[in-house]
């Protein structure tokens, strides 16, 4: 049965290595190449209101909508990146509905900025968690040392770490081969796996201790 799985594991490392290396992570608007349409409307928006008029300019593209002024007057506009050239006519259309929406009589010059952002590597999503994690990491392995050391330190400590890595290589393996896109949620839910994975060792850990104590104690008693 661990054959297996092991088998299975190493398959889903394999396909997530491959389709990263050829095609690469499927990854959201926000950390890809993208443009942002800064829209000063001059009043009170709903950004509801404002994503409809968007899909109707831009039917075939995956929008993000944000109000960014404390006045609510001033909306962000995020989609996969296009040239001016290409944005000059939708503009002009989504700026002429937003004008018959809100009875409002905004120029294109005046109220509409164009940002280009790079697209952001995976390195600088994950680089305000590395110094935290590792610590953390150093700590719960000294511990593991320490706390098991009945059941062979460096055995128990290499466990730790080969368990917790191969499980975060299969979620990113995962993530590549589904092709979920990588958004705010990839940390976190990397830290809730790395979590309940070390949590899981030492449930297993302290019965193993526990049994091995037990037997001990049983043959000093004899």
């Amino acid at each position: 049965m661990k054959k297996i799985i092991y088998g299975i594991l190493a398959c889903i490392i394999i396909a997530g290595a491959i389709i990263t290396c050829t095609i690469g992570l499927n990854v959201d608007i926000i950390y890809s190449k993208n443009v942002e349409i800064d829209v000063y409307i001059g009043k009170v928006v709903d950004s509801e209101g404002i994503k409809q008029l968007a899909k109707e300019v831009f039917p075939n593209e995956k929008i993000i909508v944000q109000k960014i002024e404390m006045f609510e007057d001033m909306i962000s506009i995020t989609m996969k990146d296009k040239t001016d050239e290409e944005l000059k006519e939708p503009l002009e259309q989504l700026n002429n509905k937003i004008n018959e929406k809100y009875g409002t009589n905004n120029k294109i010059e005046d109220g509409i900025t164009i940002v280009h952002n790079p697209k952001i590597r995976l390195s600088s999503i994950l680089k305000p968690y590395l110094v935290p994690v590792g610590i953390s990491i150093i700590i719960i392995l000294v511990f593991v040392g320490i706390r098991y050391k009945k059941l062979g330190v460096l055995k128990t400590i290499t466990k730790y770490i080969l368990c917790t890595g191969v499980v975060e290589i299969v979620y990113l393996s995962l993530l590549a081969i589904i092709r979920l896109p990588i958004n705010r949620l990839v940390v976190p839910m990397g830290l809730v796996l790395y979590i309940t994975t070390i949590t899981a060792l030492s449930f297993i850990s302290e019965k193993r201790l526990f049994d091995t104590v037990q037997t001990e104690n049983s043959k000093k008693s004899k």
